[in-house]
């Protein structure tokens, strides 16, 4: 087994993290650390080893996001061969987040405690697990506990990635690379969307499940050969900290579920995403091809635009509100934007393809102002309970995706002639459904403007560098 030396530099013993409590805090949250945490690594300069440890983890994150995409584009034809309604798919395919949303809360205590390399691999082969389940399952039911174990293992990905660049680069290139893992996420689910309508022209839907599964097979075993064991230094370092401040996590939770800003703050992210959430992770195919016409060939790349928009938008929205000290105002934007977009998209008659796109690509990018939500959430909470107002932030927000995912089902159920399956819904179906989520907006407009932004302090000690959210 290859095994990296822990001070591979030559610049001696690598010092312990200045707070390695806050740290992990702010990996959970799928954010980069502060700048004020020291994170020694023991590849200066980020070297090719360094490069190729964090190059792995971020394979496994745009792998996930590939899997947890899939269902949009094949929903029609899981319906069909298992004689299923929408809503009974809704709710099978949303046990993914399900399962994903609680393991935020644990996961970044499982990495420090047993290291990125183990966890990470476990987390991939769990993943083609539940890839290889859903291509044998003869029953809906099935469907769901394979789902349910791919989004427990894809729970580890983004958070396991930075954990692995926080180690092994120095803490300038953090925000950088924790960027550059969110825009892999966004790589996967465009690739999802739209090679996977190509995939499925030469093969059937559960060979394509059986590749998957081979693949993340290939991407575990690369990950336990390549990802280095975490130095003794840090798992001490770690300890001490966990030993020193278990007893403050309860009493942490309980101020942030008492802070009104924290609930408003989490309701409206969870708002804004509902569209991706449950648009573009799983109806939104099947609604172009049945409302607008589109060739499914053509509305699974149709439906990428929005994650490009997300992709694109985000980061520039987390650096911009960093330069004018401001993110209430970004999310304010985000519901309007939301609203606009998704009302339009309910609205717009068939056959204007291009207005089609620009609505796809602004609804994603609305989805990008959440990007200023998490350091918000760290600002509007004292320090010993920054990292858990943010890690529910993103539950609440998996959870609303989850529910969203089944709640259209359910409606499509109630709408469609006979409740057997997705053929028998029409265009006016589909729209009467898909008004959760511009009365879910309208009811986010009226939040919002109760959102405030906190008072700032040293940016080093206060902010973290913004960075979109990847599940």
């Amino acid at each position: 087994m290859w095994r990296w030396p822990v001070s591979w530099s030559g610049h001696g013993t690598a010092r312990p993290l200045d707070s390695c409590h806050l740290y992990t805090s702010c990996i959970t949250m799928h954010m980069a650390p502060p700048a004020s945490i020291d994170l020694h690594n023991t590849y200066p300069g980020g070297r090719w080893k360094a490069w190729l440890a964090w190059s792995m983890p971020a394979l496994f994150f745009l792998y996930e996001f590939m899997i947890r995409v899939t269902p949009g584009v094949i929903e029609g034809q899981l319906q069909q061969q298992f004689n299923t309604t929408p809503g009974d798919l809704g709710l099978q395919m949303s046990m993914y987040y399900y399962a994903y949303a609680p393991m935020q809360l644990v996961v970044g205590i499982i990495l420090d405690r047993f290291g990125g390399r183990g966890p990470m691999a476990i987390a991939a082969m769990i993943c083609g697990a539940g890839c290889l389940l859903f291509a044998v399952s003869q029953s809906i039911g099935g469907l769901g506990g394979a789902r349910f174990l791919m989004g427990f293992g894809s729970a580890f990905a983004y958070v396991g990635t930075v954990y692995v660049a926080a180690i092994w680069f120095p803490g300038r290139r953090i925000a950088l690379l924790s960027g550059v893992t969110a825009a892999l996420g966004m790589l996967g689910a465009i690739s999802a969307e739209a090679l996977l309508g190509l995939l499925l022209e030469l093969v059937s839907w559960k060979q394509a499940f059986d590749i998957f599964a081979v693949a993340a097979v290939i991407i575990a075993g690369l990950m336990w050969l390549m990802v280095p064991r975490s130095p003794e230094w840090y798992l001490s370092q770690v300890a001490e900290e966990q030993k020193a401040h278990g007893s403050g996590l309860l009493s942490g939770f309980k101020f942030v579920i008492r802070n009104r800003q924290t609930w408003l703050l989490a309701i409206v992210t969870a708002l804004i995403y509902l569209p991706i959430g449950t648009f573009a992770a799983l109806w939104g195919v099947r609604y172009l091809e049945v409302v607008m016409g589109f060739a499914t060939d053509a509305a699974a790349p149709a439906v990428s635009l929005m994650f490009l928009g997300l992709g694109v938008i985000g980061p520039l929205i987390g650096w911009h509100s960093d330069v004018i000290c401001q993110r209430a105002i970004y999310l304010k934007i985000g519901v309007v934007l939301a609203l606009v977009c998704s009302g339009g998209l309910l609205l717009l008659p068939s056959g204007i393809d291009w207005v089609v796109y620009v609505l796809l690509f602004l609804l994603g990018g609305s989805a990008g102002t959440i990007v200023v939500a998490f350091p918000l959430a760290m600002e509007h909470n004292p320090c010993n309970c920054r990292g858990t107002a943010m890690t529910f932030v993103n539950f609440l927000q998996m959870i609303f995706a989850g529910v969203g995912q089944w709640v259209v089902g359910i409606l499509l159920d109630t709408t469609s002639d006979d409740g057997t399956h997705l053929k028998s819904v029409d265009p006016t179906d589909f729209r009467v459904a898909f008004l959760i989520l511009p009365g879910c907006l309208l009811a986010g407009l009226v939040v919002v403007f109760f959102l405030k932004d906190a008072p700032r302090t040293v940016h080093h000690e206060s902010a973290v560098d913004s960075a979109p959210l990847a599940d």
